[in-house]
């Protein structure tokens, strides 16, 4: 009987120890990710998400759109980006810069959504131009937001550490986004599936909901 309630006690005890651990290995992880490294890691991987999907898309334009429509649907994109730099920090000082960003993603999403629909249906040239305008307007809120929130990460000594973190998890997009626009179409002449837009969706939607975990630099932040 005393050998049963002595094992018992044992058990609980192990188990309680396990469970201190485990919360002490998630509160370390949080406060991580509270720091300015931890943050511009979120940051990066919310643009690796967002540009794999877009990257792939833009590489092979013509082949999804047909040169014509592919075309004018970048020069609506560069049009608006152009004109909505001049707007975006405006919006970003209303807004802050994390729902600023949220936006910005929803834009890349706007693009991706309407080839979807373009996808089902080649009637829809127009819908595929606002898509382009939106993705225009994305960009612009995008990265003014960025460059505002990662410079507000820096102390002013580790602006490069910080910079270069970021850009190497950025550009792991064009690596990925390449590698899978290769293997799709490489062997293929159809303008993507269903399922491959909805894939796309889904990364830059989840980029869209990673936001949620940058934190503004004066409150929650562990430098």
């Amino acid at each position: 009987m005393d050998e049963r309630l002595t094992q018992r006690q044992s058990y609980f005890e192990i188990s309680k120890a396990a469970v201190l651990i485990d919360r002490k290995k998630r509160a370390k992880m949080i406060a991580n990710m509270s720091t300015p490294r931890g943050q511009t890691v979120v940051m990066g991987l919310i643009f690796l998400f967002v540009f794999t999907a877009y990257l792939m898309i833009q590489g092979y334009a013509s082949k999804i759109y047909g040169d014509t429509l592919a075309s004018n649907m970048a020069l609506t994109l560069y049009a608006f980006f152009t004109v909505f730099c001049f707007v975006a920090p405006a919006i970003t000082n209303k807004l802050g810069c994390r729902l600023t960003m949220m936006l910005g993603v929803v834009g890349y999403g706007a693009l991706v959504a309407s080839s979807l629909a373009y996808f089902n249906s080649d009637t829809l040239d127009w819908l595929v131009i606002i898509g382009g305008a939106l993705c225009g307007v994305g960009a612009a809120l995008l990265w003014t937001a960025q460059g505002r929130l990662i410079l507000s990460y820096s102390d002013g000594t580790n602006g490069g550490e910080l910079f270069a973190l970021f850009w190497g998890i950025f550009n792991g997009s064009a690596l990925i986004g390449g590698v899978l626009t290769y293997a799709y179409y490489a062997k293929s002449n159809s303008k993507g599936s269903e399922v491959l837009y909805i894939i796309f969706l889904a990364a830059i939607f989840g980029g869209a909901f990673m936001c949620l975990l940058l934190r503004n630099p004066r409150l929650g932040m562990q430098l």
